[in-house]
């Protein structure tokens, strides 16, 4: 598994780290892409998109939590606009949050403190992949705490919660804005809702080191934890990676879940996270001083269900450097990592940004390991100047 594609020449040894993640990969491949200063320095990829099919320059690959950290972008963007306001409650651009909350405010919902990670009641795939099916639920139910007063990672209602609130404030779904915002000005191919046409080239996620399901108490805190990410029936916990089920699904590919289901290639990852630190392909996404406001370091410490460090820090619904957890290329970086072993980030003090993706998902104390291990060696090259 020899990686292909481009590096500059003062990464060209750094072919060689990829070459040892790829070739730590019992079966799927990877790419690999970094930005300095709005220029591509490195695009690589490697090994299988699908089984006998290789991984190509056109690959496209289901980001997971990156997207949240594509979505963390594009409500920053309305920020900067004036079009809202990160300390006012939501219930100002959405009324209807009043059956949960009237003091929770826009930043307390970017920083997952709205106490509605999990569904309370089972849901089919299909309705959670229907938004308005997913918001009827969330607003229906009690809160699995008191909004505002802790926070708890939400993995995929993230996404839908955003999903409403830019809709209610820009009139556009956050696929759209997606589209408007990043991918057509920057010339990239990202998705939130895959058009079909494009199906044919998404990598197959493959088995692996995947948890086996055990029983759980209904309600409680390893229950919602669990629910937070399967919503009891739409993604069954323990049910493993197999063609066609799950993130393998087409149906999931051409939904909108903007917490988990986004799509891009690593280079059109690394692209638009580059965007917001400088111009790149001759757009900027944000300013200086909303990069400052997304990344002030506002979470951190055990969640609400009080799990064992070492913890993420987080900003604007984004992760930020953590020496104890994620170590990235300076400690300015900011963005999002993603299930099995993904990431895409931006450094404002080097104006680089990093995007990796795989369809090998490992779960566990080494998830992240393999972007880590080149995360270091472009943090050196970078430190080196």
């Amino acid at each position: 598994m020899v990686s292909q594609g481009f590096t500059a020449p003062q990464f060209e040894h750094i072919r060689d780290t990829f070459d040892a993640v790829l070739a730590g990969q019992p079966s799927g491949g990877a790419a690999f892409a970094v930005f300095v200063e709005g220029e591509c320095v490195i695009d690589l990829h490697g090994g299988e998109a699908r089984p006998n099919i290789p991984w190509t320059s056109e690959t496209l690959s289901v980001m997971f939590s990156n997207t949240k950290g594509l979505a963390s972008i594009l409500v920053s963007t309305l920020v900067e606009s004036g079009a809202l306001d990160p300390d006012a409650p939501l219930v100002e651009y959405w009324p209807e949050f009043a059956a949960i909350s009237t003091t929770l405010t826009v930043r307390g919902l970017m920083e997952h403190r709205a106490g509605l990670s999990a569904v309370r009641n089972d849901m089919t795939l299909d309705q959670v992949l229907d938004h308005d099916s997913v918001i009827r639920e969330l607003l229906s139910q009690e809160p699995l705490w008191d909004p505002g007063t802790d926070y708890a990672y939400h993995a995929i209602t993230f996404g839908t919660l955003v999903d409403e609130l830019v809709r209610r404030v820009g009139g556009r779904t956050l696929s759209a804005m997606l589209q408007d915002e990043l991918a057509r000005p920057l010339g990239v191919e990202a998705w939130t809702g895959l058009p079909k046409e494009h199906q044919h080239r998404v990598a197959e996620f493959v088995e692996t080191d995947w948890p086996l399901a055990s029983p759980l108490d209904p309600g409680s805190p390893a229950d919602l934890q669990s629910r937070a990410m399967s919503f009891g029936n739409a993604f069954p916990a323990g049910s493993g990676i197999h063609p066609n089920v799950g993130y393998n699904d087409p149906r999931v590919h051409e939904g909108v879940l903007p917490g988990a289901n986004g799509i891009s290639t690593a280079s059109g990852l690394a692209t638009m996270w580059s965007s917001t630190v400088t111009s790149t392909n001759g757009v900027r996404v944000l300013s200086d001083k909303t990069v400052n406001m997304m990344s002030e370091r506002r979470v951190t410490g055990p969640s609400v269900w009080g799990e064992p460090g070492p913890w993420p820090e987080r900003g604007f619904g984004v992760m930020l450097e953590c020496d104890a957890r994620s170590p990235l290329l300076s400690p300015t970086s900011f963005g999002h990592d993603g299930f099995g072993g993904q990431a895409g980030f931006a450094d404002p003090t080097h104006r680089a940004s990093f995007g990796f993706v795989t369809n090998y998902l490992i779960v566990g104390r080494q998830e992240h390991a393999r972007w880590k291990s080149l995360v270091g060696e472009v943090r050196t090259v970078l430190e080196q100047g």
